[in-house]
């Protein structure tokens, strides 16, 4: 039996400190605490995000933020548009929704400030709001990510018991893309000797590239604190066998090794290119609006700096995913970061030669930084895209 409790929140917008590589997200909202699709992989439950005295209560009993709305009606008048993510460390369309339609709520007051947004979800409930979805796609930029971890019906009772499945998800995938609004999948994560075989890897790939406009990969699932005491019990009780494989896998690190997860990476990326999509999002490109729905006038030298800020992140999110360590590129981060907020262009810093003094701009960096300018992409994104 799921229990709700409404609570207040004093703050709902959170601000990420740098713009991530994978989702593309400046914010997050998230109006729910604890998920009733009760996935045993989810590192939700683990200390950073817990709000529940015993992680066993997260899929039992679900904070509902009943004044989100409200919050964020005031919040979002302090922020300059950028994408927001829907949700972080809980399901936006789990059950609770169809009660409160917080989710359905957030939207609107985003689509009215032309904020774009992505999307993360297993429910096909997200569907009720494609008239919402439709009209961000169009006025700023909006995509939907939809978990699909396997199609085993054995398994599957066990990691997701409560989500809706697979098979419903790819429907949905099909219908907002038919709708022109971006949809793929999350194969987050790859869970070690259960999903990690190459007939899953292909499946998954294969079956979302009918129907997905990308597909993350995701081979380093974490085992940290809850979310291991949690996922290694499971095993215990239905995989004994596996238990000291995992502990070996692991050691004491929350991530597996990085040889294993590399492995993974490079399977992976060889079924993408079989099947022709992209394990990755493209970063998107959209017009600042106030809340006046009147254009923001931008210097051009601002829709640059941007884009080639967003260039050096997808050279991060490639060297990350090569290297199988998401700190292998940080200067890329800071030099992406700083740029983006650079207040003036970044063509005149290159006449200058005054790249460098840039925070994390070194020699490499403003190699890239001058192919951009000049070819509007650069010779270390299309080596970096070859996994090859």
């Amino acid at each position: 039996m799921v229990k709700y409790i409404e609570t207040e929140a004093k703050s709902v917008l959170y601000r990420h400190k740098f713009l991530d590589n994978w989702f593309w997200v400046r914010y997050a909202i998230n109006a729910y605490r604890g998920c009733q699709f009760a996935c045993n992989y989810c590192d939700a439950t683990t200390e950073k995000y817990l709000v529940h005295k015993d992680y066993k209560d997260f899929s039992r009993i679900i904070y509902v933020k009943k004044n989100v709305p409200k919050v964020l009606e005031k919040e979002i008048k302090k922020f300059k548009p950028d994408v927001v993510s829907l949700s972080g460390v809980t399901d936006p369309y789990q059950p609770a929704e169809r009660e409160y339609e917080l989710t359905r709520k957030i939207l609107e007051i985003l689509a009215k400030n032309r904020f774009p947004v992505h999307i993360g979800t297993k429910s096909d409930l997200v569907l009720k709001d494609m008239d919402i979805l439709k009209d961000i796609s169009e006025k700023t930029w909006c995509t939907v990510s939809f978990t699909i971890i396997t199609f085993n019906k054995k398994i599957l009772p066990l990691l997701e018991p409560f989500a809706p499945s697979p098979e419903r998800r790819l429907k949905a995938i099909a219908k907002l893309n038919k709708e022109g609004i971006q949809a793929g999948v999350n194969f987050i994560p790859i869970v070690p000797y259960l999903l990690d075989g190459r007939e899953n890897i292909e499946e998954v790939i294969k079956r979302s590239s009918e129907h997905a406009k990308y597909i993350l990969i995701g081979s380093g699932m974490t085992l940290r604190s809850n979310q291991r005491i949690r996922f290694l019990e499971l095993l215990s009780n239905n995989f004994p066998e596996l238990v000291e494989k995992y502990e070996d896998l692991y050691k004491n690190n929350m991530n597996p090794k990085k040889n294993y997860m590399l492995g993974l990476n490079k399977l992976a990326f060889k079924f993408c290119r079989k099947y022709g999509i992209k394990n990755f999002i493209k970063p998107p490109r959209f017009e600042i609006y106030s809340a006046q729905k009147t254009l923001i006038p931008r210097e051009d030298y601002e829709r640059t700096n941007r884009d080639l800020a967003n260039h050096l992140l997808l050279i991060a999110f490639f060297k990350e995913f090569k290297s199988g360590n998401m700190y292998s590129a940080w200067n890329y981060h800071k030099a992406a970061e700083n740029i983006g907020n650079l207040g003036e262009s970044i063509k005149t810093r290159h006449k200058k030669d005054d790249l460098k003094s840039i925070p994390g701009v070194g020699e490499t960096i403003s190699k890239v930084i001058g192919d951009f300018l000049e070819k509007g992409t650069s010779k270390m994104l299309e080596s970096e895209m070859n996994l090859s």
